[in-house]
This record gives structure tokens, C-alpha cells and sequence, in this order.
């Protein structure tokens, strides 16, 4: 059995017992992990305020409604949209306005937006009418760390059923 020489158990001692720089290898193998999460933290704070912004644009829409859309609905509605979020929001992101009157009974759906043929749809109705407005848009991630886990679109959509005034 061959026996390490003294001096190198001396200087494999001296490094097992050596604890500079630890900290920094400590930083480097956590540091990207939290930089991760503050950055997605960030990206979630952005997302639900976008939400809450659809959320506001999509009461103000409903109060339009109630009283009366007048000329074309497409360009009223979008307009609220546009004054209610922020750019930072929507962005250059289009934005959505589907609406159309409620019959009892019937296919009361819109169609589906990712397909080839979709055109929206803006009927507002008459007075008392039952209406349903569908206000959307598509927004990319702010920083594209969402991209590493695939998600690249978040899309932002509400669907609120109103009666106009009588």
C-alpha cells in the first residue's frame, strides 16, 4: 500500500479546510435561479394588470352598450377599448370586439378567433335588446422568459351579456 507523501496531505488539507470563495460559487449556482423568478414574478405582475385593465375597458364597453351604441359599432367599441388600456397593456396588440343580440334558445357563440375565416361580428341591437360583447387581445411577454416554458401568447378575453335601456 503506497502511503501519499506528507506534503500532499498537507496541502489537501490546507484546500478541504480552505472556505474562501465559497460564497461567490454559493452566488453564481443561485443566481440565475433567482434572477428567473424575480423576472416571472415581474412578467405576472404585467399579466394580471393587463387583466385588470380588459376588466375596466369591458365595464366602460357594457355602460356604452346600455345606453346606446351610435354609428358603427366596431369603431365605438374599439375606441373605448383604445382610451381604457394603457399602450403598455395592449401594446400594438389588435384588439377584439365581437358583439352580438341574445336569443334565448339559440347558438348564442361567437366565432372561433384563431380560425382562418373568422370575421367579427357587431351587432348591438335595439332598445331592450339582450346583447353579448366578446372584447379580447393577444399580448407577447413583456421580457420572453415565458418563452423558455413555451408559453409565447397569453390571450385576454371577456365576455359580458347586457340589456340596452329601454
Amino acid at each position: 500500500m503506497s502511503a501519499m507523501p506528507v506534503r500532499s496531505r498537507t496541502c489537501l488539507k490546507r484546500l478541504l479546510g480552505d472556505r474562501r470563495g465559497l460564497a461567490a460559487l454559493e452566488y453564481a449556482l443561485v443566481a440565475p435561479l433567482l434572477m428567473a423568478v424575480l423576472i416571472f414574478s415581474i412578467e405576472m405582475i404585467v399579466m394580471m394588470m393587463a387583466d385588470a385593465s380588459l376588466e375596466t375597458a369591458a365595464n366602460r364597453v357594457a355602460r356604452l352598450g346600455k345606453l346606446g351604441i351610435q354609428g358603427d359599432c366596431q369603431e365605438a367599441v374599439q375606441r373605448v377599448m383604445r382610451e381604457t388600456l394603457s399602450n403598455w397593456v395592449a401594446g400594438d396588440a389588435e384588439l377584439r370586439a365581437d358583439v352580438k343580440r341574445y336569443t334565448p334558445g339559440a347558438d348564442n357563440g361567437f366565432g372561433d378567433i384563431d380560425d382562418e375565416n373568422y370575421q367579427p361580428v357587431c351587432d348591438a341591437g335595439e332598445r331592450g335588446d339582450m346583447v353579448i360583447y366578446r372584447l379580447g387581445f393577444d399580448r407577447a411577454g413583456l421580457s420572453g422568459v415565458l418563452d423558455w416554458f413555451g408559453i409565447r401568447l397569453f390571450r385576454f378575453e371577456r365576455v359580458v351579456l347586457i340589456q340596452n335601456e329601454p
